[in-house]
């Protein structure tokens, strides 16, 4: 992830697989298998939202795949999908993968997540014997109005924090009809599954109707509506009006920009 700054490593979370089966109403009634990772402060919920007709897979803590590891394979081709759900964020992906060391116990947080992009065949223990990478990026975050589409998303044991893999295209849908949504790009994507906090790394580039923001990083508040954007300088510019700033307060809805600390710019007054 090429000029992504380093993500800051959390304190160990205790994390456990758990696999349960529930009825729910989903194409024909058919029965949807359910994995939780669960972490301290947060729990992910995978299920495979597509059809066995489909190609559609789900095999459970399977030892034949990887030494010294049981994997956990959940595939949902299009048009269905796999959905990995934690509180209020959706994650979507063709393939999910969990695995956890053979020797691991309950709750000792060893566990890893990774979604992908790719089209894959199976051999007859139930492990991937072929994996195609879609071209296109198709492992997406929406939460709220924003949806955030890259091309792998990665949870490591113990660590809260997993990152999406670029190129990264943001979309934050207006809260009105008739306006345009504000877009942004980036190189990679950090989210803290606790904090429901994502975070766009690396040559951030953000869009509206009538501004173009520029940073190294930018920290999305769904909830508030806002987003914080650091750079060396952070660089805002909506017509003639030029801000800059080690930090920028993005309020998202009215596409207006607050620099944080120190106010460097340009501002095109008229004068009667």
């Amino acid at each position: 992830m090429s000029g992504a700054p380093a993500v800051r490593r959390l304190p160990a979370r205790r994390a456990a697989l758990v696999v349960g089966t529930a009825a729910l109403a989903w194409a024909a009634a058919q029965a949807v298998t359910t994995f939780t990772v669960k972490r301290d402060d947060a729990e992910l919920v995978i299920s495979n939202r597509a059809l066995a007709s489909e190609g559609a897979r789900t095999i459970g803590n399977n030892a034949n795949c990887e030494p010294g590891q049981r994997m956990t394979i959940v595939y949902g081709p299009p048009p269905g999908h796999v959905e990995t759900r934690v509180e209020d964020a959706v994650l979507t992906s063709p393939l999910a993968l969990v695995r956890t060391p053979l020797d691991a116990e309950e709750g000792t947080g060893l566990e890893t997540l990774e979604l992908l992009g790719a089209a894959v065949t199976f051999n007859r223990p139930g492990c991937i014997e072929e994996s195609t990478p879609i071209e296109e990026p198709s492992v997406t975050l929406v939460q709220g109005r924003t949806r955030v589409v890259g091309s792998r998303f990665f949870l490591d044991r113990e660590e809260n924090v997993g990152t999406m893999d670029g190129p990264i295209a943001l979309t934050r849908e207006p809260a009105a009809e008739g306006e345009e949504p504000l877009t942004a790009t980036a190189s990679s994507m950090t989210f803290a599954v606790d904090e429901q906090r994502a975070t766009l790394q690396g040559d951030v580039r953000v869009t509206s109707d009538e501004r173009t923001t520029t940073g190294e990083s930018l920290t999305l508040d769904e909830e508030a509506g806002t987003a914080v954007l650091t750079g060396s300088p952070a660089r805002s510019v909506r017509g003639a009006d030029v801000l800059e700033g080690a930090r920028l307060l993005y309020y998202l809805d009215s596409d207006d920009v607050v620099v944080i600390g120190n106010v460097a710019g340009e501002l095109e007054v008229e004068l009667e």
